[in-house]
């Protein structure tokens, strides 16, 4: 007789037989572990319909925020002079400007080369997957980023941050307007 745990219908323990018992249990759990297969299946194929549905109804307001991005840039470039020294500037329902915005490139080689520079400690410039840790490495001063065969490249990013509960009820305004 299966042990019970109190106040539970359900068994700690089955009693098990002999050998075709036991083998009848593993073909159970394999028929089990099928059917969670397939629930998994499914629920991968509705999350990929979801992802695509998501992609395809966010395409045409994605460009729509890159086209505004763009012509907000250049606009900002045109008047940039009344910027002034700031690299940004508030607007009514956000902000718009420049920040620094570094990128790392490293050679093939220079994981090799942390190696031999730091020792043991190369592991912090480096994560788990033996891949740069391009953030450790911007700590770097250029002399050391050399040495390992790294550089650091900066330039200005624009960027576009809007308030948004400001933006809605810009919205919300414009169409009580309309």
């Amino acid at each position: 007789m299966a042990k019970r745990i109190k106040g539970k219908d359900t068994p700690l323990v089955m009693p098990i037989a002999n050998w075709d018992e036991a083998a009848d249990m593993v073909k159970r759990i394999g028929q089990l572990q099928m059917k969670i297969n397939a629930c998994e299946s499914k629920a991968l194929d509705d999350i990929n319909e979801a992802k695509a549905a998501l992609a395809n109804a966010s395409k045409p307001l994605l460009e729509k925020i890159k086209l505004n991005s763009q012509s907000l840039e250049a606009f900002a470039v045109n008047h940039r002079s009344d910027i002034g020294k700031a690299q940004s500037k508030d607007l009514d329902y956000g902000t718009i400007g420049w920040r620094k915005s570094t990128k790392m490139s490293v050679k093939k080689n220079t994981i090799e080369l942390l190696k031999k520079i730091f020792g043991r400690g190369y592991k912090k410039y480096v994560t788990i997957k033996e891949v740069e840790n391009k953030d450790a490495l911007k700590r770097l001063t250029d002399g050391q980023l050399a040495s390992v065969g790294a550089r650091r490249k900066t330039k200005e990013a624009f960027y576009v941050e809007p308030d948004l509960p400001e933006a809605i009820d810009y919205e919300d305004q414009k169409s009580v307007r309309n």
